[in-house]
């Protein structure tokens, strides 16, 4: 709403040169402010960042009518866009503190739906509020000089609206970031900015990732910037026939954010975010190729649908990919590579359009028209399919297969504080040994005469200000020592291992709760382990606040941790589960201990012939052939 009124007021001021030259100033901050933005969203209280820009936006748009200057107006618009890119990035940065890994592609898409599904009732909003800013300057005298500026209402509002923004987000507790810190000088601002930029060149995922969402942009500021000419001209669909066909994209875009959760489901989300920019790709070529605006909307459509499944798939790709430490400056970089994608693509495509011109190639069926929209737009299809198959290359960057050791069988139970792992393993392990199996039992941390040094070290309550990257790495370290020390001998021996926790911890506690990612402890665990990896996982599924009915004994200082710690451990155990479903079984644990009891004694005897057959690959779930020995 407040970007329509800019653009009438700006169109008052100055006409059609005023408002793109303000349009023009909303997109150049982008270019400075958006890597800086990063940075503060990494180094400063989120919660306050938000809250401030929030306010200071809303105080600026409430001015506007005040000062009826372009100067002004462009100065605000600078400011405006500025403080929403500093916004921006701590949002994003900030929300996998707030949902699950599981919830976090849902929660995306209800974010970019919140932002695109609300231009329709933003035009609306500002008819009825300049309508009635008009009807109350002749009904007010004090207020007459809304009679001129009508649009002064629209903009009012919105300045509330943004007040009532900031009044929401305070009243949340949001988390800051694992680097906070006070002060911010020059240089540290300068080598914040290098290794955030370091660390988006580097990574083998993000990097992929991030110049797929360029490509993509660049070939959708195509569709803009020709879309118009390419409707009448080719389409022969009139005046309004570019709303038309926008109007069915943004439709199809929307579906695309509501499908996001149940695609994601079915294949693996690097899979389905380059699947995605390769059939938008597609689709555009394929629409530049109609002739007609009936044929060309369904087409239409599904490039919204890719779009919006794309958009939404990436950043959670990145969320879920990146550090606490790096999220703020990894999106202020996604926002300034799509600012930089959409100019390319409003800019430089129409230039190629008018280089190309009109031509027709004669065929022995026909002459095939083609006029110079059809043309650029095909080009511009064939750069968004390079996008898709650039961002393939992060399939081909996760982990290797973690592969068994030795005919035992490895066997973990994992769950919460308070799950009821010792009573249940304690019977499933009764249960092997009375059927005549070779059991041997083990814990972490702590399997081994070093790792129960470790293990006081972690679980003391003095240790409380060891650092999340500390309390990973002596995980990583005391299960290098059990897994070369205990776990391979005894699964060479044709032993069945069964242990109180394992990697899945890790990739819970420390990767979840901590915020160091998934695929990092991943990494960790990996190498320190040589590829070591349970056969099957049991899962006690119990709520937070049961289990702490259940807890007795004095708690350590990982259970110390607040409620809120906890509750993402238990989003990141069940998103795990979803991801690898060939080794980790979720047991209901709120039933009775027989019930549990039963239950994995099933699971066991379904699974474990299976387990021994097929190694799983850990970063899919799928089962995988056994290499030749």
């Amino acid at each position: 709403m407040g970007v329509i009124a800019i653009a009438v007021v700006a169109n008052q001021l100055g006409g059609v040169t005023a408002v793109g030259t303000v349009m023009i100033a909303r997109v150049l901050p982008g270019f400075i402010v958006g890597p800086l933005a990063g940075v503060f969203a990494d180094r400063w209280d989120r919660k306050r960042l938000m809250v401030s820009a929030d306010i200071a936006r809303g105080l600026i748009i409430f001015s506007i009518p005040f000062v009826p200057t372009l100067l002004y107006l462009l100065i605000a618009s600078v400011v405006l866009e500025s403080l929403t890119l500093i916004w921006g990035p701590a949002k994003d940065a900030s929300l996998p503190h707030f949902v699950g890994a599981r919830r976090l592609a849902h929660a995306n898409s209800l974010s970019l739906i919140a932002i695109y599904g609300a231009w329709p009732l933003a035009s609306i909003a500002y008819s009825a509020l300049s309508t009635f800013g008009s009807f109350i300057g002749g009904a007010v005298p004090v207020l007459e000089g809304l009679r001129s500026e009508p649009e002064a209402m629209a903009l009012w509002v919105d300045s509330f609206s943004f007040l009532f923004s900031a009044a929401m987000i305070f009243s949340l507790s949001i988390r800051t970031s694992t680097t906070k810190t006070a002060r911010l000088d020059l240089s540290q601002i300068r080598r914040d900015l290098l290794e955030g930029l370091t660390f988006v060149r580097d990574h083998r995922q993000v990097r992929p990732w991030m110049l797929g969402i360029a490509m993509t942009f660049t070939a959708a500021g195509a569709v803009f910037s020709l879309g118009v000419e390419f409707v009448q001209a080719v389409l022969n669909g009139g005046p309004r026939g570019f709303s038309f066909l926008i109007g069915f994209l943004a439709t199809g875009m929307i579906i695309g954010l509501l499908s996001v959760g149940l695609l994601a489901r079915l294949m693996q989300r690097d899979v389905l975010f380059s699947s995605s920019i390769l059939l938008l790709g597609a689709g555009l070529i394929g629409l530049a190729g109609m002739s007609g605006l009936g044929a060309a909307i369904p087409i239409a459509s599904a490039l919204g649908f890719f779009g919006g499944v794309g958009y939404s798939t990436g950043y959670t790709l990145m969320q879920e990919r990146t550090p606490d430490e790096f999220r703020g400056r990894t999106f202020s970089a996604a926002y300034t590579i799509i600012r930089i994608g959409i100019l390319l693509g409003l800019g430089v495509f129409p230039l190629i359009a008018g280089l190309l011109g009109d031509h027709a190639l004669d065929l022995p069926w026909g002459a095939l028209d083609l006029p110079r929209t059809r043309t650029t737009l095909w080009a511009a299809g064939l750069v968004a399919i390079g996008g898709g198959i650039m961002s393939m290359r992060a399939i081909g960057e996760r982990p290797p297969v973690l592969r068994r050791r030795g005919p035992g069988l490895f066997v973990v139970f994992e769950g919460g504080e308070g799950a009821g792992k010792t009573t249940q393993m304690e019977a499933f392990v009764d249960w092997l040994r009375a059927r005549g199996d070779e059991v041997v039992t083990t814990r972490e941390p702590g399997g081994t005469r070093i790792g129960r040094r470790i293990r006081d070290i972690l679980l003391d309550p003095e240790s409380a200000e060891m650092v999340p990257r500390g309390e990973a790495l002596l995980y990583a370290a005391d299960r290098a020592q059990h897994a070369e020390e205990f776990i391979k001998p005894a699964l060479d021996e044709g032993r069945v291992v069964v242990s109180d926790r394992y990697l899945d911890s890790s990739l819970a506690y420390q990767g979840v709760g901590r915020d160091l990612g998934v695929q990092e402890i991943l990494d960790i665990s990996e190498w320190a382990t040589q590829g070591l990896y349970p056969d099957i996982v049991f899962f006690l599924n119990v709520s937070p606040s049961t289990a702490r009915v259940r807890h007795e004994r004095e708690p350590d200082r990982i259970e110390r941790e607040r409620d809120e710690f906890h509750e993402r451990i238990a989003d990141g155990y069940m998103e795990l589960s979803r991801q690898f479903p060939e080794r980790i079984v979720v047991i209901d644990a709120s039933r009775s201990p027989q019930e549990v009891h039963e239950e994995i004694r099933q699971a066991f005897e379904d699974r474990a012939d299976q387990a021994l057959a097929a190694p799983v690959d850990i970063t899919s779930g799928r089962p995988k052939r056994r290499p030749p020995r």
